[in-house]
Order: C-alpha cells, then structure tokens, then sequence
C-alpha cells in the first residue's frame, strides 16, 4: 500500500551520493533520466535540473523526436538501450504524463536498470482521456505546432514565464506528425495497470492537485498498485517539475535514500 505524503518540502538532506565519499574524496553521483511528456521539450525540467545541481546528474531525453518509433512498447526499449549504451548503471527514472508510461513499461521491462522510479502527473492507462481522439484529428487538421499550443494551454495552473512558454512552444516545430500521432494511438491502446504489482523498485507518485485532466484520486489509486510507492501531493497543475521544483526536489532526494546502494 502506497504511503501518503502532503505537499512535499524542500530542504530534505541530501542523500547518499550526493559527490562526496568518505573522507571527502569525490564519487558518482546519481544518475536521474527524466522522460517529458506529449509535445513538452525537454526544457520542461531545466528548473529541476538547476534545483539538484551538485545532488545528482539529470538528463531529460527527446523521445519525441530522437528514437525511430513510437509505441508506448517500442520506447520503453529504447530508454532501455539508452540506459546500457551509458554504461549500464541503474538509474532513477523520471516520467511525466506520456513519459510516465514509458517509465512504467520500462521499469517492468528492465528492473535491472532501474535504481528508483518517481511518476508524475500520468497512470498506467488513459480511461476518462476521451480527448486524444481530437488532438490525432486536430495534428491532421492543424498541424504539431497548433496542438503543441494548445497541450501547453493546459500544463500549468500558472502560465509559464513568456520566454519560457515561447521555448517550450517550439519545440512542436521538431516533433513530426507520425511520431506524435502514433505515440498518441498507443498510450490510448496502453492499460499497465496489470503490471503495477510487478515493479519492484521504489516508486514515488507525485500529482498536482490542480490537474484538469488527472484527479488526485486516479493518483491514489495507481500509488496503491505498487508493492513500494509513496504518494505526493503538491500545488500544481500538470507540470509540477516546472511548477514547484522544490517540491519535486525534495521527494527526489526522498527517493534516492530509498534506494541509495
């Protein structure tokens, strides 16, 4: 059963890892893969990135535009291959919305690369998501950059900064029409949830109360579908990496105690 927190509070102590052996001398610090949601760029998770700068290392990946295809089944093999041509070392995977299911898949896939998993904003299946029908329509009709817009329109409980939003919109401009229509088809095809029990590393659930797609009861319940989960309630939208890094950091640091080797 998945342990519940309220809003989550920076300041955490750093964890294992976090640059220093013993007697001062420096050691590897924590890998962290973060994998962005439908059209969002990487960029989304700059303000998490900058937040742990010295705790571990973070690297978000452009699934959207750098791996060859885009079922839900055939990314989650190439965050894997991504994984082992960095050497092999377990990982804390991160998934946002799209990328959450992704994370999921992989980790049941591939524990082996997995050191720790943190979901946010996303579940194992899209039921209740009854618009992904008119966003395939509207990519044919109005094309990615449009649709791009329009998903960012409703990331965030407060609109991002105007620079920000205007790096995050083109980044539709990269993102070709049979990556993000396929990607789309798949997740809604996509129900994980028989494999929650299976993913055995540590999990933390983190969900933006202010979501209008996902409620925090969906959060819950995926949270309890894991044999190790923690729950984490914060005062976002759907974006909450961007929205209170903080937050988000200090559930990570969380994380990485739990699993710290």
């Amino acid at each position: 059963m998945a342990r519940v927190r309220g809003d989550a509070e920076p300041g955490t102590p750093a964890p294992p890892g976090n640059g220093q052996e013993a007697g001062g001398k420096p050691d590897a610090l924590p890998d962290v893969l973060a994998l962005p949601g439908t059209f969002c760029a990487p960029a989304v998770f700059d303000r998490l990135a900058g937040a742990l700068r010295g705790r571990c290392r973070l690297r978000a990946l452009s699934w959207m535009t750098d791996a060859g295809s885009w079922t839900i089944a055939s990314l989650a093999e190439w965050v894997a291959g991504t994984i082992e041509r960095d050497g092999g070392r377990p990982v804390v995977l991160i998934g946002h919305s799209t990328g959450g299911a992704i994370a999921l898949r992989t980790a049941a896939r591939h524990p082996e690369l997995l050191r720790g998993l943190m979901l946010i904003n996303t579940g194992p299946h899209m039921r209740g998501h009854g618009d992904v029908g008119a966003l395939i329509d509207a990519i044919g009709r109005e094309g990615v950059p449009s649709v791009t817009r329009r998903v960012l329109g409703r990331s965030f409980a407060r609109p991002p900064a105007a620079a920000d939003l205007e790096r995050l919109s083109a980044y539709g401009h990269s993102v070709t029409a049979a990556a993000a229509v396929e990607v789309l088809a798949s997740q809604r095809g996509t129900d994980l949830t028989s494999v929650l029990p299976e993913v055995r590393v540590p999990t933390a659930v983190v969900h933006g109360r202010l979501d209008p797609v996902r409620d925090t009861a969906e959060a819950a319940r995926t949270a309890a579908g894991f044999p190790d989960a923690t729950l984490h309630l914060v005062e976002a939208g759907h974006s909450p990496m961007y929205e209170c890094p903080d937050a988000v950091l200090a559930v990570l640091e969380e994380l990485l105690v739990r699993t710290a080797r």
